[in-house]
C-alpha cells in the first residue's frame, strides 16, 4: 500500500491540512514547509487518490477549455495561460476544440458536463445563450472568453475590440487610405461584430462613406479564408488601397494573395492585422496589428474561475462574490506593413493615386 498524506504529515511533523494545502499549491503556507512535504512526497513517491479525493469533496479539480481551434496561435497562447494558472492552484485542464462549429460547442458542454468539471471556460463562437443559461441553472461555474453577454450578467475576460478595431482603421486613414477593405469571420462571432462596429466608427468620423463591397465575411478565421477573401477584395474595382483584417491568420492569407497578385505589402497594400501572434513581427514584412495580451487573458479567466470554484459555492449569483468582468486594452503596434515607414514623397504619391 502506498504513502498516504497522513503518512507524509507523520514524517514532516505538520498536520494533514498542511500536506494538502502542500500538494495542492495554496499560497498558504511556509516555502520551507512546502518544499519539505513535496521533498517526501518525491521520495515516497506519493500518488494522490483522485477519485477518493473528488467523490468525498464532490469535486475533480478539473476545468474545462472549449477552444475554436487550438491551432491558432492567439488560442494557443490563451490555453497556455489558462493550463499554467490552472496548474499552479492543483487543478488538470481538459480542452476540447470546436473547429468553429456552434453544434461541436454544445456537443463539448455536454460532454464536459458529464465529466464532472468543476467549472468550464468558454471561448464561445455560438450565437445563442440557451447552452449558458443551462449552466446558470445547474450551478455549474464558468467564465467566457473573449466574449460578453448583454442579456446575461456573467463572468467574462475580453479584450476591448471596438477601440482596437477604431484605432487600426483610424491609422491607415492618416496614412492616406479611403477604400480600406476588412476581411472578417462569421458574424455569429461577438467580436466580428465587435471589430466591424470599431472599423464602421472610424470610417465614419473621418467624413467616408460605408462601403458595403469593401466588407468581405467568411466563415472561417484560418489563412485559407484570408485567401480567398483577401481575392475577392482585391477584385473589387477601384480596388482597396488597404485591408483590416479580423486577425493575423486572416492577414496571413491577404499577404499570400496579394504576393499571387503581384502586388507589392505595403508599395502596393497596406495590410493590418489583430491579435499581434508571436510570429507576427517574423512575416516577410512585418505585420502592424493590435495587441491584445492574449496569455494573461487566460489566465486571469482561469483565476476568475477558480476563484468562484473555491469561494465556497459554484454559483454564478453567489451572494458577495462580485462578478468578474475584466476588460483588456488594446494597443496598435506598428510595423512596416502598414506603409507608416514610406518615405514622404511615396506618401504623397499614394495619397494623389487614391484621390485621382
Amino acid at each position: 500500500m502506498g504513502i498516504t498524506m497522513k503518512d507524509i504529515a507523520r514524517l514532516a511533523g505538520v498536520s494533514v491540512n498542511t500536506v494538502s494545502r502542500a500538494l495542492n499549491g495554496k499560497p498558504e503556507i511556509d516555502e520551507k514547509t512546502r518544499q519539505r512535504i513535496l521533498e517526501i512526497a518525491r521520495e515516497h513517491s506519493y500518488s494522490p487518490n483522485s477519485l477518493a479525493a473528488s467523490l468525498a469533496s464532490k469535486k475533480t479539480r478539473t476545468v474545462g477549455l472549449i477552444v475554436p481551434d487550438i491551432c491558432d496561435p492567439f488560442y494557443a497562447q490563451q490555453a497556455r495561460g489558462v493550463e499554467d494558472m490552472a496548474r499552479a492552484r492543483g487543478y488538470t485542464v481538459i480542452l476540447i476544440n470546436t473547429d468553429e462549429d456552434p453544434k461541436t460547442e454544445l456537443k463539448a458542454v455536454d460532454t464536459l458536463r458529464s465529466k464532472r468539471v468543476d467549472g468550464m471556460l468558454l471561448t464561445s463562437v455560438f450565437p445563442g445563450i440557451d447552452h449558458v443559461v443551462l449552466l446558470q441553472k445547474q450551478h455549474i461555474p464558468f467564465v467566457l472568453l473573449n466574449r460578453r453577454l448583454t442579456s446575461l450578467d456573467t463572468d467574462y475576460v475580453v479584450n476591448d475590440n471596438i477601440k482596437g478595431a477604431y484605432e487600426a482603421t483610424r491609422h491607415l486613414i492618416r496614412l492616406g487610405h479611403t477604400r480600406i477593405a476588412h476581411i472578417t469571420g462569421p458574424e455569429r462571432i461577438t467580436s466580428v461584430r465587435e471589430r466591424l462596429a470599431g472599423y464602421t466608427k472610424a470610417i465614419q468620423e473621418a467624413g467616408l462613406s460605408i462601403q458595403d463591397d469593401l466588407v468581405f465575411t467568411g466563415e472561417s478565421l484560418k489563412p485559407q479564408s484570408g485567401e480567398v477573401l483577401a481575392r475577392r477584395a482585391l477584385s473589387v474595382n477601384p480596388r482597396p488601397t488597404a485591408i483590416f483584417a479580423f486577425c493575423d491568420t486572416l492577414a496571413m492569407g491577404a499577404y499570400a494573395t496579394a504576393k499571387e497578385m503581384g502586388l507589392m505589402v505595403p508599395e502596393d497594400l497596406a495590410i493590418v492585422g489583430y491579435d499581434d501572434i508571436p510570429f507576427a513581427a517574423c512575416f516577410e514584412v512585418p505585420l502592424t496589428t493590435v495587441a491584445q495580451p492574449s496569455y494573461e487573458m487566460g489566465r486571469t479567466a482561469c483565476k476568475i474561475l477558480l476563484d468562484r470554484i473555491e469561494s465556497g459555492g459554484n454559483d454564478q449569483e453567489q451572494e458577495g462574490v462580485p462578478k468578474g468582468q475584466v476588460v483588456f486594452d488594446a494597443r496598435l503596434v506598428i510595423r512596416k506593413s502598414c506603409g507608416a515607414y514610406l518615405g514622404q514623397e511615396r506618401r504623397r504619391q499614394n495619397l494623389a493615386v487614391i484621390k485621382g
